[in-house]
């Protein structure tokens, strides 16, 4: 093998070098290099896992904050519901209220009407029988006594309360 440039001892050399360097790399190198990808790989699947965790936590927050806005619109719309019957409930008050005030009104027109009305006829049938008594005294031109007067106006005042 000399003849072919082949030393026997030389590549048994060379194959335990060989092997002593495979050893080496895999005590020193390899295994380290493959521990810092596993942890590398375990550190972006936490990452991907807190960045999941994240998003899922954003939309339930999200939900939970739609629900959150429904209700207050839910609410803020039963306040003007509210607000609103309370308002109509006012103006029909009010308007119940001025109803009630004016019939009151018209009613005490009424009585007012009728207290002058008789205040009226009272002081007509006074004047009434003031000249009657002033006719009487003028036509008999003699003075009665005044009980027959009275009698006369009493009397007087009977029939024009008939009439």
């Amino acid at each position: 093998m000399n003849a072919l440039g082949i030393n026997l001892p030389g590549i048994i050399a060379y194959l335990i070098n060989f092997a002593i360097l495979l050893f080496l790399l895999q005590m020193f190198l390899y295994k380290p290099v493959r521990n810092m990808l596993e942890r590398r790989q375990q550190r972006i699947s936490n990452a991907l896992a807190a960045a999941d965790r994240a998003a899922e936590e954003a939309a339930q927050q999200r939900a939970e904050f739609e629900k959150e806005l429904a209700k207050a619109r839910e609410a803020s719309q039963e306040e003007a519901r509210k607000a609103a019957e309370a308002t109509e409930r006012m103006r029909q008050d009010i308007l119940e209220s001025a109803r009630r005030e004016a019939e009151e009104i018209k009613v005490k027109a009424r009585e007012d009407a009728d207290q002058e009305k008789q205040q009226l006829v009272a002081d007509l049938q006074k004047q009434s029988a003031e000249l009657a008594m002033q006719i009487t005294n003028k036509v008999v031109k003699q003075a009665i006594d005044e009980s027959t007067q009275r009698k006369l106006v009493n009397q007087f005042l009977a029939d024009l309360g008939d009439a």
